[in-house]
């Protein structure tokens, strides 16, 4: 298989299977497909669950299109590739059929809120806070300047003399005299549109003979909307601007599209994309159907499990939130939103009841909004090195099976996923930003501690840009600018701001040591460094965080059963379904950002009820979900419950800056009614964290001919019903509140 390629027990049964079932002739294959995102919403499709019909509801690389995709592949005519229905030979191609259609449409989210995106520059609230910032004297000062002195005198004894024991601690001696006055040199924005694209997707489908065909979807998007965007260049006068990190992504105007790794910036197979536009192949395949058997190759995205916002059992794809994060349409699912990647798909019907269903594909990671984009969830004082190159993960395979029946009123399915996770985890890394701290401050003035400690690092090396090169922090623009600040984001993005801090100071120690860091004991303390080493940088240190990947296995299943009671009352033909999934040794982003990461066992379980019900004969059938999850180790969006519970300020004798909690529990309810001749379609999507915050999304679809669709929704997130946002799901994203309109045209 090459470099890098390993295959496990459950890729070696999928490739003999496919060899094994060649022969095989019989049977009806396997009819899941994946419609592509129309120009507006269709009904939401039945959870995938065991209740469905064997061959399944769900996604195997979009072998059909819904109302706004092409017209698909039609599959008639009698014979096979190499004789007609009378069994004469008619040549290679007497079957051919070509059919393409598509879409174009503009989305326009306008802000409904006063509220800006705060993981970017002009939405940080500390933007229009002045606040005045105390340093105090360094605990180990006495040990660091000698320590630094006799390094270049005496090798080894530096490092010694560094490590003794400190006299004093971080609260011990204010330095008054030279605390300034500032605030962040950003201007806060407050936009009209949160998102403004032109959209167009096309499908092809040539039909090459009754058993195979060739699939293609081609998407393009262009960013159109005028935002009053933070542009890097502003920083350039600042101590030299903004040094590290992808200048693509760090140096001028928002880059919207372009996912860009360390060592690659086109890592995504069939997609080229650059600041303000994308154009990308979400499938292009070769779909091959005979008898029992039906075998898929090429660029696809495969869904296991259908539901709104849960996903349990859809464990293959990563998402990719660069366009509307999670603010589509709820009850389009993640149609439009899996991450596609070059892959082997084969099913097989083994009875006219179980399904055999196994993949093998490229791993492809998550894709979250670049630093400025209006969904951004990682606050941009943060330089983020993603290693998927790098660490050469783009040679690595994801692989999978699943079988899945019925049986009268029953269903169930059993699935085993060997992965990599794509959402990745985070961890501190080294800025190898070689620049020393600043000897202006923030306000012009000079800047005694900057000029200090570089002065303290002449001897070692020439200055302090060195050692701070081997440490997480860059004395730039446009990072954390006070203790404050910090403990802010760091409760807000589910992170414990005080031991944050220590592990960024230990785990690097051979270089925080020589700029006068060291770990602390307590809540005060951290104040009191953080806010010297932001005194002593100028005004502000950016932090550097690199992305890795682990492999897992994930085993789930599930049962479902659909009831049986008087015809046309509520409770005949409900679909109750039960789906879990066991992850050993997930491996999580610690809440300290520390060097170990953070591995648990995994579990997940959710419930799912489906039902139409017609209350009128006047009008079609209104279709129902009620759904509930709990889950042990991770929230829905993949973060760690131990870095739940931050808050803004702490007792001062306060260790760990988050208590975490024990397990998550989230309840969604759904419906859709379509009108006579379905012209109108009202839907609406609730998700509920009990622990304090919500999302609805009303919404209505209007489709006056085949051709025009128009589509409004509403999305409404609050994250204020509890006591602590950053205790519940949804805590961080009350900036989104927006209206959302699409209208499409299809062709």
């Amino acid at each position: 298989m090459g470099k890098g390629f390993k295959l496990g027990p459950i890729a070696i049964g999928l490739l003999m299977m496919s060899g094994m079932v060649q022969a095989q002739d019989a049977g009806t294959p396997p009819a899941d497909s994946a419609p592509a995102a129309d120009s507006g919403s269709s009904a939401p499709a039945a959870a995938d669950s065991g209740a469905s019909t064997s061959t399944g509801s769900d996604s195997a690389g979009a072998a059909s299109t819904d109302a706004g995709g092409g017209t698909a592949v039609t599959d008639t005519g009698p014979g096979d590739a190499s004789s007609g229905g009378d069994g004469s030979s008619q040549g290679w191609f007497q079957d051919l059929d070509v059919s393409f259609g598509g879409f174009i449409r503009p989305e326009v989210a306008f802000k409904t809120s006063d509220k800006e995106n705060p993981n970017n520059q002009r939405g940080n609230p500390y933007d229009t806070r002045e606040e005045t910032i105390t340093p105090y004297l360094p605990p180990n000062s006495a040990n660091t300047v000698l320590g630094n002195t006799l390094s270049a005198l005496v090798p080894g004894l530096g490092a010694i003399i560094r490590n003794a024991p400190d006299l004093t601690t971080w609260s011990s001696i204010p330095l008054g005299i030279l605390a300034p006055t500032d605030r962040r040199p950003v201007a806060p924005s407050n936009n009209v549109f949160n998102y403004h694209v032109l959209r167009g997707e096309g499908e092809l489908g040539v039909r090459l003979s009754n058993d195979l065909k060739f699939i293609a979807r081609v998407r393009a998007i262009g960013d159109m909307g005028q935002y009053s965007s933070f542009n890097w260049a502003e920083f350039r006068d600042m101590n030299g601007g903004v040094s590290g990190g992808d200048p693509a992504l760090y140096g001028g105007a928002p880059n919207y599209f372009q996912y860009r790794v360390e060592g690659n910036s086109h890592p995504n197979p069939l997609e080229w994309a650059g600041a303000n536009y994308m154009v990308n192949f979400p499938t292009a395949i070769l779909d091959f159907n005979h008898g029992p058997i039906n075998v898929r190759i090429g660029e696809q995205s495969i869904a296991w499990g259908q539901a709104i916002f849960f996903r349990v059992l859809d464990t293959v794809d990563g998402l990719d939130l660069r366009r509307h994060s999670i603010l589509d349409y709820a009850q389009e699912e993640y149609s439009d939103k899996r991450v596609p990647a070059p892959a082997v798909r084969v099913g097989y019907q083994i009875t006219d009841d179980i399904l055999a269903d196994g993949f093998v594909q490229k791993f492809q990671p998550t894709v979250y909004g670049n630093p400025e984009t209006q969904y951004n969830i990682i606050p941009d004082q943060f330089t983020v090195h993603d290693r998927y190159s790098e660490f050469n993960y783009s040679n690595k395979l994801s692989y999978g099976m699943r079988f899945k029946g019925n049986f009268g009123q029953f269903g169930w399915q059993a699935m085993a996923v060997r992965r990599y996770n794509p959402d990745g985890v985070f961890r501190w890394t080294q800025s190898n930003v070689n620049k020393g701290l600043p000897t202006t401050a923030l306000n012009g003035g000079l800047n005694p501690l900057g000029i200090a400690v570089n002065a303290s690092n002449i001897a070692n090396n020439g200055g302090s840009g060195k050692a701070l090169a081997g440490t997480p922090f860059e004395a730039s623009p446009g990072g954390v600018y006070s203790a404050n600040e910090w403990f802010h984001y760091a409760g807000m993005v589910r992170l414990d701001g005080i031991q944050g801090l220590n592990a960024a100071v230990n785990d690097f120690s051979a270089s925080t040591r020589q700029v006068f860091a060291s770990p602390v004991q307590n809540y005060q303390q951290a104040v009191d460094e953080l806010n010297t080493f932001f005194v002593a940088s100028g005004g502000d240190l950016r932090g550097h965080i690199e992305r890795d990947y682990f492999q897992e296995t994930v085993l789930g299943g599930g049962l479902s059963y659909v009831t049986e009671g008087e015809p046309g009352s509520i409770l005949d033909q409900l679909i109750i379904n039960v789906e879990g999934s066991y992850t050993p040794s997930r491996v999580y982003t610690s809440p300290t950002l520390g060097k170990n990461f953070l591995p648990q066992n995994d579990w997940v379980g959710a419930l799912v009820l489906e039902k139409y019900y017609r209350f009128s004969d006047a009008f079609p059938a209104t279709y129902f979900v009620l759904q509930y999850m709990h889950r042990t180790r991770d929230d829905l969006f993949g973060r760690s419950l131990r870095g739940y519970g931050g808050t803004d300020t702490y007792s001062n004798d306060t260790t760990s800056a988050v208590p975490g909690i024990t397990n998550a529990n989230y309840v969604v309810f759904a419906f859709q009614q379509p009108f006579p001749q379905d012209i109108y379609r009202v839907g609406f999507a609730t998700l509920y964290d009990p622990k304090g915050s919500i999302l609805v999304q009303p919404g209505l679809q209007y489709k006056p001919n085949g051709h025009w669709s128009v589509d409004g929704f509403y999305t409404y997130i609050n994250d204020r019903l509890g006591s602590n946002p950053n205790n519940t799901l949804l805590g961080g994203l009350g900036f989104a509140n927006e209206f959302t309109i699409r209208i499409g045209y299809q062709f």
